[in-house]
This record gives C-alpha cells, structure tokens and sequence, in this order.
C-alpha cells in the first residue's frame, strides 16, 4: 500500500517528494516473510502500482520471487525521478522520530509535510507472528514457511487454519504427492471462497452485473449467498456446511476439487493446545496416533515415521479487521481500504484524491473506510461502501478508475463497460435502505 500511494503521488505531481521508511531491508512489505512458494491470489493485473505492469502475463498468479523483483524494480524506477528515497531497516518511533535500525538507533532527521501511515492494516504472515497456541510434547510445530524446507516426509500432516494460507498448504502438500488421507485440515470456521475464474477481464463485466442483479433480486442475506452459488460466484468446501465465514480469499474450482479430496477435516474450533499426537480444542480432545498407524500398516515405507506428526502452522490473522478511522487527520493519512479487498488500488485512489481535493473534510466524506470483512454480512456492508466511495469520487477523480491499471474498471474494456452499464440501466444500484433490509432479513 506505502508503494502503490508513493508510485501515485510521483506520478501525479511535478514537485511532490516521497520517503520512505521501512523495517525490512528490501522493499516489498510481508511478501519478504512470505513461504517461497506463495503466490497472489488474484491476478497480477489488480496488484502493484500503476506505473509498472507485474509479470510477463498479468493474468498470472506471480510468485513470490517476482513480486519482490517487481517491487525492487519499482522503487528504482522512483528513485530515478530524483523525488523518492526509500530507508531499509529503519522504523519510526512513537516519537515520531525515523531511526536507523543497523546503525543502533541513530537518528535520520527528515521533514514532512505530511505522514502516512501504511501499517494500519497490520497485514502479519505466519513467519513472523506465533501461534495463540502452545505445542508441548515433543510436537514438530513450524509455519507454512517450514513445508518448502523439509528434508524427509512425515506420516502424518496437521494443516492449522482455513485461511487462504491453509489452503495454499493444503494445496502443496497434493500437489507433492501427498495422500489425501495423509492430511488432517483443522478449520475452525468455513468461510465462503470467491471463485477467482470470474475476477478475469473476460468475466468482470458479469460478475459485476450479476451482483447488482442478485443485490436488487433477493430477499435476505442467506437469499444473496445462495444465489451468488448458484451463479458459480461463491464457493465453499463441504455443500453440508454453512460457512460463518466471508474473507475474501480466493479459489477456482480445479483447487477446490482437490481440497475436497482431504476427508479428515476438523471442526472442533480453535486448538487451545498441542501435546504430542493430541489436539486440545475447548470443547473437545482429538488423539491423532490410532489413525496415523491404521495409515502406516496400509502403507509399508511409512513405517519409520508411523508416529511423527507435522503441524503446520497457518493461523496468523492475515488482514485482521481492524477499527476504521479517518483516514485524513491533520498532517496524517491512514491507509486503508476504500474498496472491498482491493488494499492497493485503494492506497493509489487515496493518493490520487490526496492532489485533487485540498480540503481534509471534503476528502474524509469522498472516501469512507472498507473494513477487511469477517462475517457473510460484512460482505454487504463492505459491498455498500465500496460503490457508495466511487459514487462520491467521479467528481473530483473523474476517469481515474477507468484509466488506473490497478483498478477492475480499467480492465473491463469498452465493450465490457457498455454490456455492464446496460445491465446497471435494467438493475440499478440497490440504495442503503435496500441493503439495511437484507443484513436485517439475515
């Protein structure tokens, strides 16, 4: 987000200068802690900034590595303008002082004009953020990180969360040949998937239009999920299980497909404690050990490891819902996201609204914080303020969305904009009171 507003404001203004202050040595945010073989969840098209495509096919989901290439190449490109500097492993203290993190807290004197503040959505990856649960016993506990790092197998292997960092675990250990029978899935909630086959160009149009047509059609909240669905729009693991859960996260159904594979998946809630082969949960015990060796007598090279579980950590709370705040407040700008699990695009929109617009108040009422959603409901709520924001923002951004590459709208294409726009004239925007109604309906 810090590199996507940054990238906006030098792009925008001739005289603007920008720094920089990072903890990390490398430019690229949590991506640095990030398990190698992660990769985006949605297409490269909707991510970076809006001066520098990312990935040879921006359709792709890029990997870790070029996403940090990208962003190195990036702030190069910045540097270049003569108006950027980016500080690496230095922090800002609640002084408000920049200090330089190597050199033993030695001062970097730096005047601003205004702060920014691109920590707030407290993004935290599983590397860097240890689990609210203790492993006792002997129990082999790493995060997601550990799994591109083994050296030898395990009989057993305990995936802990239902996160899409879960899912990508769960995802690498099939993909490598791992018995689905091998893999235990600890979900303490389900949650509903965006099928990420209907995010490309070619399908934006309808999922757009689909969604203002089902929001005008349906008569609660449980209506508009069932029928988002039914469209192929929303997925979830178990057709037996109603998810309690809306985050965002991404799948296609090809992942899906092979999720569904794994049969042992526990919903007993969040585990309390480990202790060896044992899961604690609040309500409930569950001993791994008798299905670990029922699984080795059938498979003979597994004996050596017939009582050597992994847990796998993947519980850290990625983008936490954090309280929305203003996010002009004086000489700081909160970053936060205006659009609904678009954090980069909102970032860019924040920066470009931060030159059109001279007064705080009038940009405070442009644009209201979208909270990182929870809960199905939160899903129209963030829905409403989402297309409430860009309402606001065509007078004082104009055809900034239809010209940002990190914008959905950019990407649509003219024909794709006319097929939406004729849709929007048969199935208006659903306005508050219509929207209130169906979180009420539940």
């Amino acid at each position: 987000m810090g590199m996507a507003f940054a990238d906006e404001i030098l792009h925008r203004s001739r005289t603007a200068r920008v720094v920089v202050v990072d903890r990390r040595a490398k430019p690229g945010g949590h991506w640095n802690s990030a398990y190698r073989f992660v990769t985006l969840h949605q297409p490269a098209l909707y991510y970076g900034v809006n001066s520098e495509p990312l990935g040879e096919d921006e359709r792709d989901l890029v990997s870790q590595a070029q996403i940090l290439a990208y962003y190195e190449r990036v702030a190069k490109k910045l540097e270049r303008t003569g108006r950027f500097t980016f500080l690496p492993k230095c922090e800002v203290g609640e002084d408000g002082v920049i200090r330089a993190i190597a050199r033993g807290g030695e001062e970097i004197a730096v005047r601003a004009g205004k702060t920014v503040d691109a920590t707030y959505m407290d993004v935290r990856v599983p590397s860097t953020t240890p689990p609210e649960y203790a492993a006792e016993g002997g129990a082999t506990l790493v995060p997601i990180n550990g799994l591109a790092e083994l050296e030898r197998g395990y009989g057993r292997y305990v995936v802990i969360g239902a996160g899409k960092t879960g899912i990508d675990a769960a995802l690498y250990l099939l993909e490598r040949g791992v018995a689905p029978d091998r893999i235990t899935w600890v979900v303490p909630n389900d949650a509903w998937f965006l099928n990420r086959d209907a995010l490309y160009p070619d399908g934006l149009a309808s999922e757009f239009g689909t969604q203002l047509e089902i929001l005008s059609d349906a008569t609660s909240l449980t209506d508009v999920l069932q029928r988002l669905e039914a469209a192929g729009r929303l997925l979830r693991l178990d057709a037996k299980v109603w998810p309690s859960k809306y985050r965002c996260a991404t799948v296609n159904e090809a992942e899906l497909a092979q999720l569904r594979r794994i049969g042992d998946v526990e919903r007993s809630g969040r585990i309390e404690r480990i202790d060896g082969p044992t899961l604690h949960f609040a309500e409930r015990t569950r001993h791994l050990t008798e299905r670990t060796r029922h699984l080795a007598n059938r498979t003979r090279h597994l004996d050596e490891t017939v009582d050597e579980i992994l847990y796998v950590d993947c519980t850290a709370d990625g983008l936490a819902k954090r309280p929305p705040r203003p996010i002009w407040d004086g000489d700081r700008i909160t970053l936060q996201s205006i659009s609904m699990c678009q954090q980069v695009m909102s970032a860019a929109a924040i920066a470009a609204l931060e030159l059109a617009l001279p007064d705080d108040a009038k940009k405070n009422a442009t644009f209201l914080p979208v909270p990182h959603p929870l809960h199905p409901p939160d899903f129209l709520r963030c829905t409403q303020t989402t297309i409430r924001n860009q309402e606001r923002s065509l007078g004082p951004l104009g055809l900034w969305a239809f010209r940002s590459r990190l914008s959905a709208v950019h990407h649509m294409g003219f024909l794709g904009i006319l097929r939406f726009a004729f849709r929007l004239w048969r199935h208006p925007v659903p306005d508050d009171e219509r929207l209130a109604a169906l979180i009420e309906a539940g």
